[in-house]
């Protein structure tokens, strides 16, 4: 079921403007909320526990629907990255340090770049590799088979 949502998030998000797109994954995003019961209390019991006795649950609910929606965005981001190319990381990623990343490659040694799972954090990834380093990352296998294919083609 999962591979196939991947899927069809894929094709919505290369098919359609960025716009429309992010409408498509709030309002999906919104639906999943609410059908999802075991991830909504899992955001719900993380917001919890970060945010400590002085939230109020309509916080903490405000914020869940919050990290389900930028999930989703964050998705179609992750779907469109075959409209990345260098221009798009010149206009609108900007690459600080790039000199520590330099003096390890001068050295011969390498660099080891972290990142935090923020965000679009993956297109760290993309930039590095189309600013011409030589690029390997660390990540978490899906629990489904195809999912963990289709991630790591799009990767």
């Amino acid at each position: 079921m999962f591979y196939f949502l991947y899927r069809l998030g894929h094709f919505v998000s290369v098919s359609f403007p960025l716009r429309v797109t992010y409408g498509f994954a709030s309002a999906f995003a919104r639906a999943y909320y609410y059908i999802s019961i075991s991830d909504r209390r899992a955001v719900l019991s993380n917001l919890r526990t970060v945010l400590g006795d002085g939230a109020s649950d309509r916080d903490i609910e405000r914020m869940a629907k919050d990290v389900f929606k930028n999930f989703a965005k964050y998705l179609v981001d992750f779907f469109r990255f075959s409209k990345v190319d260098r221009d798009y990381i010149d206009k609108f990623v900007r690459v600080e340090g790039r000199q520590n990343i330099e003096k390890g490659l001068a050295n011969g040694k390498g660099s080891i770049l972290l990142s935090a799972h923020i965000g679009n954090w993956e297109l760290g990834g993309i930039a590095v590799s189309l600013l011409g380093y030589p690029m390997n990352a660390v990540v978490l296998p899906h629990q489904n088979k195809k999912v963990n294919e289709f991630f790591t083609r799009q990767r």
